[in-house]
């Protein structure tokens, strides 16, 4: 039964702007299909691709302009235009694949990609279209919308064998963890069911995982099942991903809509978050994408970072090798050398099962006690953590009678440095760390060879400010960072 249909004329000044329609749903549904289908989806023509190019690139600061034979790699440029539902009580998730030609389903039994299962509620709904960027002149939207009074019993199986996990966290011992703070599934724009992404988590090593899925939390639930079920711990996310950045929030507490963040009102959003218990962390914020960027980028002006709690450092494919991700470490810097207490982490933004493809690292996150969602954000909270290229550390200082770790607050005074690293078991990539450098507001810069895989030095901390640790070797032949450690703190006496 056909129950609305319009049409949307949407023009490149409706680009980063959230377009919505509403319509009316008779009670009595058990099922809801929502057709969402525009044309044209691409830009082709080369003059407009590069202005539109060049345009991108300078409001994400890019060091250098693309050249003719760049752009024309890029062409053609597309159209990004995501859905998201309200049923009248509250939002039912969002897809975020900018298909041009999709079908949403919604019913208590199955509904697809990017939506949570639910009864079809009678009144009003709204559709809503983030536009992310529009390239072409114009693009034309049709939007049918049809009801059924039976459920959509579709089964979704993947199940392909077991694996097992080894915790070795202990009450009232620290431990460090190997977890992945950024990850999707099919429910954005990843290729990995919940089992599929819980399985391959495991196989990697990983002892706890982050789902953070585009503007969803659709598959948070059925993910930490399949966690339970295998003994990998599952914390519950979302990206929040706008026209001007990404952001994960993760700890799953927050009320917070993503379709009303903006520029004006990010501060607000983020110290709200963070009372409700989350952590906030900037995602790639230096990342160029599509190349006009669609929000990959973080162009939020953000006024007060004592509530943002970590900052991808590193992020995705090759990181240490990533011009922006250089930038992004500078960033990261100086925030410390303000004195803000940031976490650093890599999010491989994890989308597919992707074995045997560019490099990625690690994120290891010092745990007090048993390992659960709640001691990963806590570990995070206190900035306990190290991102990593393939090699284990231990990083500690000595007064001789205390050890202080990564994350740890010290006071004024001399200590003794120790720096231990050894390779990450079935780490398949080409690092080699040779030697150790230590940075930072409070104390004379140093630089450490590294003997049978370990750095050790008499260091005086004469000031309040931080110490940071960091490996740095050959990454395939090229120099680069191994290892980056988060800070150990200095407090005045």
């Amino acid at each position: 039964m056909r129950i609305f249909s319009t049409k949307l004329h949407i023009l490149p000044k409706d680009s980063e702007t959230h377009v919505s329609v509403n319509f009316d749903v008779p009670q009595g549904l058990k099922r809801l299909e929502v057709r969402t289908a525009y044309s044209p989806k691409y830009e082709y023509d080369l003059d407009r691709c590069f202005n539109l190019i060049e345009s991108g690139l300078a409001s994400q600061d890019a060091e250098k302009k693309f050249t003719l034979n760049e752009v024309q790699r890029c062409i053609p440029l597309a159209n990004h235009i995501a859905w998201s539902l309200h049923d009248g009580q509250r939002w039912l998730g969002t897809e975020h694949r900018h298909a041009p030609d999709q079908r949403h389903i919604i019913s208590e039994d199955f509904s697809s990609n990017g939506f949570v299962k639910t009864a079809v509620n009678g009144g009003r709904w709204t559709l809503t279209a983030s536009i992310n960027g529009l390239v072409t002149e114009y693009t034309d939207v049709i939007v049918e919308v049809d009801g059924y009074e039976e459920s959509a019993a579709i089964e979704v199986s993947c199940e392909y064998g077991n694996a097992d996990i080894v915790n070795n966290s202990r009450e009232g011992e620290r431990s460090w963890q190997r977890v992945e703070m950024h990850c999707h599934t099919v429910a954005s724009d990843g290729d990995m069911q919940p089992l599929q992404l819980v399985q391959n988590a495991i196989k990697r090593d990983y002892k706890a995982i982050c789902l953070t899925d585009h503007n969803t939390t659709s598959n948070v639930e059925e993910t930490k099942k399949w966690g339970e079920k295998y003994g990998l711990v599952v914390c519950g996310g979302i990206e929040w991903t706008t026209f001007w950045g990404h952001i994960t929030v993760v700890g799953g507490n927050s009320d917070i809509e993503w379709k009303d963040i903006t520029p004006a009102n990010i501060n607000a959003k983020i110290i709200r978050a963070r009372q409700l218990g989350d952590i906030v962390t900037i995602a790639h914020p230096k990342r160029i994408g599509s190349p006009l960027c669609m929000g990959c980028h973080n162009r939020f002006k953000i006024t007060n970072w004592d509530y943002v709690t970590s900052y991808e450092v590193w992020s995705h494919y090759d990181p240490n090798l990533s011009p922006t991700n250089d930038k992004a470490k500078r960033e990261w810097i100086s925030l410390l050398d303000k004195g803000y207490r940031i976490c650093a982490l890599y999010g491989y933004d994890w989308h597919a099962p992707d074995e045997g493809g560019p490099s990625f690292a690690y994120t290891y996150l010092g745990i007090d006690g048993i390992l659960s969602q709640e001691s990963v954000l806590q570990a995070v909270e206190w900035g306990r953590s190290y991102i990593t290229m393939g090699y284990e550390v231990d990083i500690y200082l000595d007064d001789g009678t205390h050890r202080y770790q990564i994350g740890d607050e010290v006071s004024v005074g001399r200590y003794k440095l120790t720096v231990k690293a050894k390779r990450c078991g079935g780490y398949q990539y080409d690092s080699k760390l040779q030697y150790i450098n230590v940075r930072g507001s409070a104390c004379q810069e140093l630089t450490l060879d590294v003997t049978d895989g370990e750095a050790i030095c008499e260091i005086y901390l004469d000031k309040k400010g931080y110490i940071r640790i960091e490996g740095v070797g050959k990454m395939n032949d090229k120099d680069a960072d191994v290892f980056i450690a988060s800070p150990i703190y200095v407090k005045e006496e």
